[in-house]
């Protein structure tokens, strides 16, 4: 499994991994949905949408990721799938093409990503570790 929740007290934590940063941007949208929504399958396009995110360092690069998501669901009310994207790493730029999905009901809510005892490695593969505030 590319992600696992961790224990805590009165959030909640992730902890996911993949083979590269791009692999890691992917993980962590699905790890942040399957938290959010259990699972699901039957996901169904209704548009596109671009994400376009800078950031001064890798791990505002992807908090601020995984805010954005949560921002997409809460004002559109959809889920950004995202089909293909570029990371820029050495001037902290990531862009994302892709779709646009009806959401499911949620199972849980989460009202943010924080950055608490948010850590992010890239060596010897890339791990994302976030607390979210429920």
């Amino acid at each position: 499994m590319p992600w696992k929740e961790l224990p805590h007290t009165a959030d909640a934590g992730l902890e996911i991994e993949a083979g590269s940063a791009e692999g890691l941007v992917l993980e962590s949208a699905k790890a942040l949905y399957s938290f959010m929504f259990g699972d699901f399958f039957d996901l169904k396009p209704d548009g596109e949408d671009v994400v376009r995110i800078e950031s001064l360092d890798l791990l505002e690069l992807f908090v601020s990721w995984l805010n954005e998501l949560l921002y997409t669901y809460d004002v559109k009310e959809r889920i950004f799938y995202p089909k293909d994207m570029s990371i820029d790493l050495q001037n902290m730029r990531l862009s994302a093409n892709g779709s646009l999905c009806i959401a499911p009901k949620p199972v849980r809510v989460i009202k943010a990503v924080t950055y608490g005892c948010a850590k992010i490695t890239t060596e010897p593969t890339w791990k994302f570790r976030v607390y979210l505030d429920l």
